[in-house]
């Protein structure tokens, strides 16, 4: 592969130069926040002509740790990248500026992530943040951050429930650049490829009877909500949707109550890697005659390692897929960098694409003035690895708010197939356009 080539992979509208080896790490800092520079030499202390410290937020510890871990490597990736692309340093002000990264812990709970990201501009000089994770969390931060003056690029809490507190006062949140579509647009739409996959012969449930159990956050409520209407709309007829704490790991009861109603189809979603995990499990040794949706399991990268045979058969569309050459290359650059294989939402989008997208930002808008970073953001346009990112001026058919990212095809903005698991491996179904091949149903159904 040539050095153009390589520089195609990591953004597919770029022209190339050669990759550079990785920065080097610095030590961690207190309450939490560890800092990273991006280049040796750099001064530490916060002036005109030092680093611009990012915040990257995540949940780096707590029962979604393994997702936070994903986003680092995909945002050190990035810097790294953008180093090589001439993306970094950024001009600000007429001045050439490195970047510093601050890791602000949300530790998946909304009241830590307020004090962390509170901690990171107060103490530690942030200036600009970047991704994010749960919806509870997004709730929380985004409000916070209203009086700070800091611009938030790309938080992935996606529940329709932040788009609705944005659209009752859009100028509080012009800050906040919402980077995963609303259930209720995107990822709770499970209807349309389950009755292709009725049409066509290949599932035939024996009912039309469904259940939905999901994580107790907003994240959770507002995707159940979704993909309780989406069944529906195809003639499902669905129990009210349970809900589960994101660290439980026992769910006999819920199971026997899935048994003894009959449901054909049960959507389950948790973004606690346990908790996932022991769900598909439990859920294949009682043997529940069901087609299991299992939405975020593919969330951490060792979802087989911690599911085996069992998440066989399962099907989800959460998360990004290889579709195009300049995708399995950057994955092959991730497995060589960090000796496993990356979760693609995480790691990939959250992590790489919007850190990406944050430095764009920076650079375009030359200057850390607040209303023009958010007109930067507004005017954003840009192909990532994963997916495009664009964000929505207002609300209309591709976004529930403003501020929300858009969703299109691949390479047209936010797009995520709907795949089948089996042997560790996620075969694409849907759109049809980009299958690899037919549904497969259980074997026990």
């Amino acid at each position: 592969m040539t050095s153009k080539d390589k520089k195609l992979a990591r953004n597919p509208a770029s022209g190339g130069v050669t990759r550079r080896r990785f920065m080097e790490t610095a030590s961690t800092v207190g309450l939490g926040a560890a800092t990273i520079l991006a280049a040796p030499g750099l001064a530490r202390a916060q002036s005109d002509s030092g680093p611009i410290k990012v915040g990257v937020m995540g949940p780096f510890t707590g029962a979604a740790s393994r997702t936070g871990e994903g986003i680092q490597n995909g945002a050190m990736m990035a810097v790294e990248d953008a180093r090589e692309d001439g993306l970094l340093p950024v001009t600000v002000d007429g001045q050439e500026r490195d970047i510093e990264i601050v890791w602000v812990d949300s530790e998946s709970n909304p009241e830590r992530a307020v004090r962390a990201v509170e901690n990171a501009v107060s103490r530690e000089g942030v200036e600009f943040m970047v991704s994010g994770w749960h919806s509870s969390v997004a709730m929380a931060v985004s409000e916070a951050e209203a009086g700070m003056g800091i611009v938030h690029i790309g938080h992935g809490g996606e529940s329709q429930y932040i788009c609705e507190k944005i659209n009752e006062d859009p100028s509080n949140y012009r800050h906040w650049f919402k980077g995963w579509s609303s259930p209720p647009i995107f990822a709770g739409l499970y209807g349309e490829p389950l009755q292709h996959f009725m049409n066509e012969g290949l599932w035939e449930p024996a009912n039309m009877k469904a259940a939905v159990v999901v994580e107790d956050t907003d994240y959770g409520r507002g995707w159940g909500d979704a993909l309780v209407k989406s069944l529906e709309n195809i003639g499902f007829d669905v129990l009210p949707y349970d809900v589960i704490p994101l660290d439980e790991t026992e769910f006999s009861s819920i199971l026997t109550k899935y048994r003894a109603q009959g449901v054909s189809v049960v959507g389950m979603t948790v973004t606690g890697n346990v908790s996932a995990s022991n769900f598909v499990k439990q859920f294949r040794n009682q043997q529940i005659p069901a087609l299991l949706i299992g939405h975020g399991l593919t969330w951490f990268s060792e979802w087989h390692e911690l599911t085996g045979e069992a998440s066989d058969y399962v099907v989800t569309m959460d998360s990004p897929r290889v579709i195009a050459p300049y995708q399995q290359e950057w994955i092959e650059r991730y497995r060589e960098k960090y000796d496993e294989d990356p979760s693609l939402a995480p790691a990939g989008q959250q992590g790489y694409d919007y850190m990406t997208a944050g430095l764009k930002v920076l650079q375009d808008a030359g200057t850390l003035d607040f209303d023009a970073l958010v007109e930067s953001a507004r005017e954003l346009d840009h192909q990532g690895v994963w997916q495009r990112i664009n964000f929505a001026e207002e609300a209309g058919e591709n976004a529930l708010c403003p501020g929300e990212v858009q969703v299109g095809g691949f390479e047209e903005g936010f797009f995520f197939p709907l795949v089948q698991l089996k042997d560790g491996e996620a075969k694409i179904l849907w759109p049809l356009k980009h299958a690899e091949g037919e549904f497969e149903a259980p074997p026990w159904l």
